[in-house]
């Protein structure tokens, strides 16, 4: 069998260049494409916008006073209308609400909403606060769009007119999306977030994969986990507490906690501590550089995994067994 050599070349530097062509488009995948390892069937998937500073979800068609512009008389007047509009919402672990914060009085917000006969809950008699500040929420069921998937959800209303530590945060966020459960039998559970992001996945968990912006809702357990810990907790309401023990030979819970900014111990630069077996936790969790924090932002003595020591990997909870599941990727 006689072969045309000059087509032979031909074929081989073909094949050579598919070749080339295929290992460079996966090495730039490998490079620099975000990873979709965590994503199966039955999965809600959202993006996210990470930042050093906190983790955002957006929010479309939300309903709250706000200020608009008009002319009247010839002068430029702004008077606040009932309207939609879209806004950015920091993903935290330690609340359990959707919040929209409002720069007015809650008198002033209660006033304008009876003007315009729109139905609300008021959550007054609760006393749900946050402890930086704010006013129990007042709550009205709305049809929002979170990522641009539809959802009916309850969300709260939250004054904070003259509440410095509030209105800082409202510069860089429009509210806060909870994400700790509210179980039944509690008072608010109705008006909690996860009740309704579980309604389209048959597994009540939430993977917030940091690294790769983004949040999946039904997403398997996780394997290459650093640290897992079953959460401690008295009542209905869901507090994200884990059993640590430190270098000192202390055990203690400690929240984990996408909401406060720094990692939070009993002293100040690294620490690591390590899971407690009899209390249901294992692996490591480091701290690069824990603080002491202000009793006005965080309470007295409280031990936190804060967002810092948080965001360079992966954080996956599991409702239905109360176990949580960080990769640190550090």
């Amino acid at each position: 069998m006689k072969y045309n050599l000059p087509n032979f070349k031909y074929i081989s530097f073909f094949i050579s260049m598919i070749l080339v062509i295929i290992l460079l488009i996966l090495s730039y995948k490998l490079l620099f494409c975000k990873s979709d390892k965590y994503l199966l069937d039955n999965q809600e998937v959202y993006n996210l916008h990470v930042y050093p500073w906190g983790t955002q979800i957006m929010i479309k068609d939300l309903m709250a006073p706000i200020y608009i512009g008009d002319v009247k008389n010839n002068k430029f007047v702004w008077k606040r209308k009932l309207q939609k509009y879209s806004g950015f919402y920091q993903l935290d672990t330690g609340s359990h609400l959707l919040t929209d914060l409002l720069i007015m009085s809650r008198n002033d917000l209660k006033k304008n909403l009876d003007e315009n006969n729109i139905n609300y809950d008021d959550l007054n008699s609760s006393g749900y606060v946050y402890l930086q500040g704010g006013t129990p929420p007042i709550n009205i069921y709305q049809d929002i769009r979170i990522d641009n998937k539809p959802h009916k959800m309850p969300v709260g209303l939250m004054a904070i007119d003259k509440q410095d530590n509030m209105l800082k945060e409202r510069e860089i966020v429009n509210g806060v999306f909870g994400l700790a459960h509210i179980h039944n039998g509690h008072p608010l559970k109705k008006y909690g977030v996860t009740d309704v992001l579980f309604k389209t996945v048959s597994k009540r968990s939430i993977m917030i994969d940091f690294k790769n912006e983004k949040m999946i809702v039904g997403a398997p357990i996780p394997t290459d986990y650093t640290f897992k810990g079953l959460m401690h907790y008295d009542n209905n309401i869901m507090r994200m507490n884990v059993f640590i023990l430190d270098k000192e030979g202390n055990k203690n819970k400690l929240l984990v906690d996408t909401g406060t900014l720094y990692s939070q111990y009993l002293s100040t630069g690294p620490q690591i501590l390590e899971g407690v077996k009899e209390k249901g936790s294992e692996g490591i969790l480091k701290m690069r550089n824990a603080k002491i924090l202000p009793k006005d932002l965080v309470g007295v003595g409280k031990k936190i995994l804060g967002y810092n020591d948080l965001y360079h990997g992966y954080m996956y909870i599991d409702y239905d067994n109360n176990i949580i599941y960080i990769n640190q990727n550090q």
